[in-house]
């Protein structure tokens, strides 16, 4: 199922844990006295530059003796001394304070560190700063005239403008905004001269002309670079060769560029140089300040450390022995059903159906579907609806307990019965617990954790637990892109790995997504160029112009629920993939968020443990399956329990460590985050105390990397680790089952000059209504009554923009479609003329064969036929404001008729209508407001309803031309049916088009409105039927 590849990366902090013990059981004075004394290491003193050079400096006062307050000294050793305890205990790399190293499986375990001036230091500026001295230099004339610009790589073309993302900062920080800019043959002139790249001259030279002159020109370009329509290739990359040195690299191949190219050089020479001094970095900072004037020495330079080690092999056989437990945990994964990707599809298919689009105009706000919450609306003389508030954002749903909590419930409430500190889980309990048999896995994953035991001999002779942190995906350079640039052997590792994954899917494109949200994320995207294709969205690719994928070279469409991204160019399907552990879900892009969304379609959750219970418990036992332990003793803390915490903390926390039984070792855990705590070191206690202060309630863990559990060794004592493994994945990929293979297999797709005619008619919607009714009425009965057709039928729809779709059948004529077209121009002639109608278009008809089925097809297009037929008849009968009042009412009646003629009972319209409720219910935020809108329109309209479903009242109600028309349906629809049960699974699409035709807008909207009456009608209904029969 599950395979690890041949090497993994060892993370450990820079000093050994045993470091700590020497801050036991020492007054403050002794505490200060050692961490000043401690400090005076240059090597420890530059840990603290790199981390915080304001703490630095306190530091450098407080030992010259320039420090006198006291309560200034406290605040400055604990911050101090919060360091060290990190320094000691924790693994994640920052700064000089841990680092990693790349190990491999062998016979035997042995991981052996060298000395700390062994380590190499990876120092380079950070990008928050590359980025300003791009800016300021990109500005400079005589430079800003020899770069090569590009269109901005978020720019697409939709109706008569262009849009694209632009950004403005703020206090150093980029805000992206939509822009949009109007079209004209000037700018479309300059954008495809700029699109193989050229310069202000080349660009100037395509649009001089003896309307505009060279001046005005340039001035039209500046405004354009200014606007970012037109980016620089100066601008920042976050794949390939270090950008820095890049940087340095395209300014040196530009003329008269020494200056600046020997003054960025100084600073990369100096951040280069591997001796320990404050000296380099003081200097680096007055060099960048002599080009950035505002530049500070916080978050000036970012360094990596790389641990030199003597060895650094675990044993196959463990690493063996622990994934064959981690597999079975595999059962407690859920597939990823990301809400947004869910939205993002359902809109899709409302929208577009089986179509494929472009990207950029599908995740348009304004004109597309958008995504993430970000759409776009309109509206029109509704009143069925208009005063039905939907919120913007989905609120929390109703809790109900699933089998996991359930299960997690119990278990804690047996542990606390006896008092135990331990969940040991079995295999029957995974079975109990399982949510699938065969997870669909990515192809390439990791796993992280630490192995415990107490030396290296004893974990390989089956003596240990693992510690298990996180197993999962999409790849297994998640974790581990942004150290290759420091570590070649990695670099090439990780690459292997994304070659396999690739391998296994050779149809697929695998994409490297490239964007920059923030300068300073720059610092965790930056990674060497891993695969060969890349995504380029407000970023510069380090690939080749051919192998560099354009949001606009992008399609997107819905199948089978599944997103499916195909590039134009390639034309090959393209899975998108960020390989570095950027957070991308907060602040981002709606496109940036869309593709790295899609990195998790299909794809399980990693397998591991969490808590998930609602209430406020004080304590979670450990859980263990086997030699893995899944989640640690937790117990929370909160303020409210401890009003003397202010007056007297460390001895109040001693008395609260024994009564709730705290280890000795324990960690304060925010996200990520740990910090160590003994609880027999009274500075630690302080440390306790004023964290728990600040804050309602912490949550703290046991630590169970003790000295006694650390086999990784040095000359100086043992190490905590951590250990990210790649992993690949053994299944074989799940054949996807084959469609039945019929002899009269429907044909999917039909051209102009076939026997469908697909026409679009595009207009507004109240433009499309009149149109339906004065014009293609009189046309389709014109068609019929030559027999120029056979069968057709109608949509409204929005692609983006609002329109009639028409399709047309004739089987025998094959020069049926030049009649209807030419009847169809001289019939549109004059809406055309008045610019009502501003876009008529043929298109290829493409059947939804995954969705009416091989068998079914044609009859459902009969059916749709046959309904567009009453439809049309039925809508020549409104008119007015009455008229729209009418309109949903008998829109409801429709329905009503449509499931007697399929043969359903009362109890089968219940439970249908039910059903579909509570989709749209949900789709619509399903609160507890909406749905008291919607009870207390239910109850105005009530009556008016019952009335209008009675057959009997359709003389009273005015409606007997109408619903004559349904009745007409139904007996045509009846004689071609010969079985209607085999088409219930099809009716919620039929009621679904039906209502799509009979509104003129704001469809789904009214579908909400429409199924929740009719579901509390047949509720009534059933409720009098059964209360009669008794």
């Amino acid at each position: 199922m599950i395979a690890a590849k041949d090497f993994y990366l060892l993370r450990t902090p820079l000093l050994p844990v045993n470091f700590k013990d020497q801050f036991t059981q020492i007054t403050y004075k002794e505490l200060a006295d050692k961490i000043s004394h401690i400090f005076r290491d240059p090597y420890l003193t530059e840990a603290i530059y790199i981390a915080s050079p304001e703490l630095y400096q306190e530091l450098v006062k407080w030992q010259q003796g320039l420090f006198t307050g006291e309560k200034e000294i406290q605040k400055l050793v604990l911050a101090l001394f919060r360091y060290i305890l990190r320094m000691c205990t924790r693994c994640t790399p920052y700064g000089l304070f841990a680092g990693s190293a790349t190990g491999q499986f062998d016979n035997t375990t042995s991981i052996e560190l060298a000395h700390q001036d062994l380590h190499k230091k990876h120092c380079r500026l950070d990008m928050n700063y590359v980025a300003e001295l791009v800016a300021t230099i990109s500005q400079i004339p005589e430079i800003q005239s020899q770069l090569t610009f590009y269109p901005n790589n978020s720019l697409y073309k939709i109706a008569d403008a262009f849009r694209y993302a632009a950004f403005t900062i703020n206090n150093k920080f980029r805000h992206y905004t939509l822009t949009s800019v109007n079209y004209s043959d000037y700018l479309q002139q300059i954008l495809t001269t700029a699109a193989g790249g050229a310069s202000i001259h080349t660009l100037c030279a395509s649009i001089v002309s003896e309307e505009i002159s060279n001046e005005e020109a340039l001035e039209f370009i500046h405004e354009l670079i200014e606007s970012q329509i037109l980016i620089s290739s100066l601008e920042p990359t976050v794949t390939g060769e270090e950008f820095f040195s890049l940087f340095i690299k395209k300014l040196e191949a530009l003329e008269n560029t020494t200056p600046v190219t020997d003054h960025l050089s100084r600073i990369q020479t100096l951040l280069r140089q591997p001796n320990t001094s404050i000296d380099k970095y003081l200097q680096t900072h007055m060099l960048v300040k002599s080009l950035l004037p505002d530049t500070n020495s916080k978050d000036l330079v970012q360094t990596d450390l790389f641990l030199s080690t003597i060895h650094n092999t675990i044993s196959g056989h463990l690493i063996n022995d622990i994934q064959q437990q981690i597999i079975p945990l595999w059962k407690l994964s859920k597939l990823n059903n990301n809400p947004d990707l869910q939205q993002f599809c359902q809109r899709f298919r409302d929208r577009y159906e089986e179509q494929e689009i472009p990207l950029a105009i599908a995740l348009d706000t304004e004109s597309g579907i958008g995504y993430s919450g970000h759409t776009g609306s309109s509206a029109d003389h509704t009143p069925l609806i208009d005063n039905i508030y939907i919120k913007n954002t989905d609120d929390a749903k109703t809790i109900s307990w699933n089998k996991m909590q359930q299960f997690q419930f119990q278990r804690l409430q047996q542990c606390l019965r006896n008092h135990e500190t331990e969940i040991v889980l079995t295999d029957d309990d995974l079975n109990e617990l399982k949510e699938t048999d065969i997870p669909s896995l990515p192809d390439s994953m990791y796993l992280m954790g630490s192995i415990l035991g107490s030396s290296a001999a004893a974990v390989d002779t089956g003596n240990y637990l693992f510690e298990f942190s996180s197993c999962g995906g999409p790849s297994a350079a998640n974790l581990l892109g942004r150290f290759c640039h420091g570590d070649a052997v990695l670099s090439e590792k990780v690459k292997d790995c994304l070659q396999e994954e690739e391998r296994n899917n050779p149809d697929c494109i695998y994409a490297e997504i490239i964007h920059l949200p923030e300068a300073r994320t720059g610092n965790i995207l930056a990674r060497p160029q891993l695969r060969d294709y890349e995504i380029v969205y407000l970023g510069n690719g380090s690939v080749a112009a051919d192998h560099q994928i354009p949001i606009t070279d992008l399609m997107v469409s819905v199948k089978n629920n599944i997103v499916i991204l195909r590039s134009k160019k390639l034309n090959k399907r393209v899975i998108p993939r960020l390989s570095t552990a950027h957070n991308f879900s907060m602040g981002s892009l709606l496109v940036y968020k869309f593709l790295c969304d899609l990195q998790f379609q299909q794809l399980h959750h990693a397998a591991g443990w969490q808590w998930s219970l609602p209430g406020e418990e004080r304590f979670l036992p450990a859980v263990r399956y086997k030699k893995i332990i899944l989640s640690k003793c937790t117990w929370i803390l909160y303020k409210k329990d401890y009003p003397a915490l202010k007056d007297n903390g460390t001895t109040l926390l001693k008395e609260v460590g024994k009564q709730l039984q705290l280890p000795r070792y324990i960690t304060i855990t925010e996200g990520d985050n740990e910090l160590f705590i003994d609880m027999e070191s009274d500075s630690c206690l302080q440390l306790l105390a004023t964290t728990l202060l600040k804050k309602e309630r912490i949550i703290i863990q046991e630590m169970l990397s003790t000295p006694d559990n650390c086999w990784v060794t040095s000359t100086n004592g043992s190490f905590t680790h951590e250990l990210i493994i790649p992993l690949k994945s053994t299944l074989l990929k799940k054949e996807q089952t084959a469609s039945p293979v019929y002899k009269n297999m429907p044909v999917r797709s039909f051209i102009t000059g076939s026997e469908w005619l697909y026409i679009k008619i595009y207009c507004g919607t109240n433009t499309a209504e009149k149109t339906l009714k004065s014009i293609i009425k009189p046309l389709i009965r014109e068609l019929e009554a030559a027999h120029i057709i056979d069968k057709w039928f109608f949509i409204r729809y929005t692609d983006p923009d609002h329109h009639i779709r028409l399709r047309f059948h004739n089987s025998v004529n094959p020069l049926f479609w030049k009649v209807i077209l030419e009847k169809l121009h001289t019939a549109l002639q004059e809406h055309n003329e008045r610019e009502l109608i501003y876009k008529i278009q043929t298109d290829t008809y493409i059947r939804e064969i995954e969705r009416y089925g091989e068998l079914t097809m044609e009859l459902s297009e009969t059916i749709f036929h046959l309904d567009s037929e009453a439809v049309l008849d039925c809508i020549d009968l409104l008119e007015g404001e009455e008229g729209e009042t009418f309109r949903w009412l008998l829109a409801a009646r429709g329905i009503d008729i449509l499931l007697q003629d399929f043969g359903y009972t009362l109890l089968q319209k219940t439970t249908l209508l039910k059903r579909i409720q509570k989709h749209f219910f949900e789709e619509f935020g399903g609160d507890k407001a909406l749905q008291t809108q919607l009870n207390d329109k239910y109850r105005q309209h009530m009556r008016q309803l019952s009335s209008f479903l009675d057959q009997q009242q359709d003389t009273a109600n005015e409606i007997e031309e109408a619903t004559v028309l349904f009745y007409t349906r139904s007996e045509k629809i009846r004689a071609i049916i010969k079985d209607s049960e085999s088409l219930h699974q099809l009716i919620p699409s039929y009621i679904h088009m039906f209502l799509n035709r009979m509104l003129i807008s704001n469809q789904r909207k009214h579908e909400l409105v429409i199924y929740h009456f009719l579901s509390k009608y047949y509720d009534s209904q059933l409720a009098i039927a059964k209360k009669q029969a008794t």
